[in-house]
C-alpha cells in the first residue's frame, strides 16, 4: 500500500496542487552503526610511556616496541615502599569519622597520637581585649569625664568688670606735614632717574661711536654741544634780521613804490628762510659737515 501512494504521489506531483500532498510520508529509521571495538587489548602497557622507569636500571622510557604485554623491566628493580597513596596501614574506614570534640586542633599528627577515646579538653582562651563594660561602669565614666556646671552670674561680673576698666585713650593723630622727607623726591625715584638717565647716556654715546664710525669719507659728526650752539646762534641771528625786516618800510605793497624797496623785501624774506632751513637741518639728531683735516 506505501508503494503503491508512493507512486500516485509521484505521478500526482506534476499537478501544482493534490490533496494527497497532504499525507504525511513515512519516516524511515536510521540504522544504527556497530560499536567500535579496538584490535588491541585494553591492558596493553603505553608505547614510548615515561612513568615510573626513574628507580629502575633502564630509565627514560619503556615499551618502545609497541608490545601487547608488559616489557621485561630492568634486572635492579628500584621498589619504594609507599609510593601510591601514602604509607601502608594508614587508611581509615569510611564508618570511622571525625566527630565534634575529639580532634587535637593541631593536624594529622596530633589526631594520630591521640586515641578516639581520650577525653578532650578544651584550651583556655586568652582574650587580647578587656572585658566589655556594663551599663553601670558607662554611666560613672561619663560622670567623672563631664565638666562641672558653670556657677558664675556673667550679667554682674561683665558690669563689674565694665565699671573696673580703664577707659581707652583716643589715638594721637598723626601729622603727616611733619613727617621726615615730606615735599621731597623719595630716594628711589632719584635713584631710578639716574640709573634712565644713566642708560640714556650709554646707548647715546653707542650711537654716536656708530655714527662716527659710518660717516662718509671727508666728514665728521657734529658734536652735540657744537650743534646745539649753531642753532642758538642761527636763531639770535634770525631775530636781528626780523628785526631789521619789521623796521623796514616794505611790509606794505603800497610803500613798494620803487624797485630798491621791492628788493630789500625780497633780500629779508630770502634770509629769513634760509636761516629757517638751517635751523631745521641742524635740529636733527645726526649731522655731518666737511672735515678741514681731511
Amino acid at each position: 500500500v506505501a508503494a503503491a501512494l508512493s507512486a500516485f504521489q509521484a505521478s500526482a506531483g506534476a499537478m501544482e496542487e493534490s490533496i494527497y500532498n497532504l499525507i504525511p510520508e513515512p519516516v524511515v529509521a536510521p540504522q544504527k552503526a556497530p560499536m567500535y571495538h579496538s584490535k588491541h587489548a585494553g591492558t596493553k602497557p603505553p608505547t614510548f610511556s615515561t612513568f615510573g622507569t626513574s628507580g629502575t636500571s633502564k630509565p627514560g622510557y619503556s615499551n618502545p616496541g609497541g608490545l601487547e604485554a608488559a616489557p621485561p623491566g630492568g634486572h635492579h628493580p628500584y621498589q619504594k615502599s609507599f609510593a601510591t597513596m601514602g604509607k601502608v596501614g594508614n587508611a581509615i574506614p569510611p564508618s570511622n569519622i571525625l566527630k565534634k570534640g575529639t580532634g587535637g586542633g593541631g593536624g594529622a599528627g596530633d589526631a594520630a597520637g591521640k586515641s578516639a577515646d581520650a577525653a578532650y579538653t578544651p584550651k583556655p582562651v586568652v582574650r587580647p581585649m578587656p572585658a566589655v563594660p556594663t551599663k553601670e561602669e558607662c554611666r560613672q565614666s561619663y560622670k567623672a569625664l563631664q565638666k562641672p556646671k558653670e556657677t558664675k552670674n556673667f550679667i554682674t561680673a561683665n558690669a563689674v568688670e565694665n565699671i573696673l576698666a580703664v577707659p581707652k585713650r583716643a589715638p594721637e593723630q598723626t601729622d603727616w606735614l611733619k613727617k621726615p622727607g615730606f615735599g621731597e623726591v623719595p630716594v628711589y625715584l632719584r635713584k631710578i632717574k639716574k640709573e634712565i638717565s644713566d642708560e640714556y647716556e650709554y646707548i647715546r654715546s653707542m650711537q654716536q661711536a656708530q655714527e662716527e664710525q659710518a660717516a662718509p669719507a671727508g666728514m665728521r659728526l657734529l658734536e652735540e654741544e657744537e650743534r646745539l650752539q649753531l642753532i642758538k646762534d642761527l636763531k639770535v641771528k634770525w631775530g636781528e634780521v626780523n628785526v631789521h625786516y619789521q623796521q623796514s618800510s616794505v611790509l606794505s605793497l603800497a610803500s613798494l613804490d620803487t624797485i630798491g624797496k621791492v628788493k630789500r623785501k625780497e633780500m629779508y624774506e630770502a634770509q629769513l628762510a634760509q636761516i629757517e632751513k638751517d635751523i631745521e637741518k641742524l635740529s636733527k639728531k645726526t649731522v655731518y659737515v666737511r672735515d678741514d683735516d681731511y
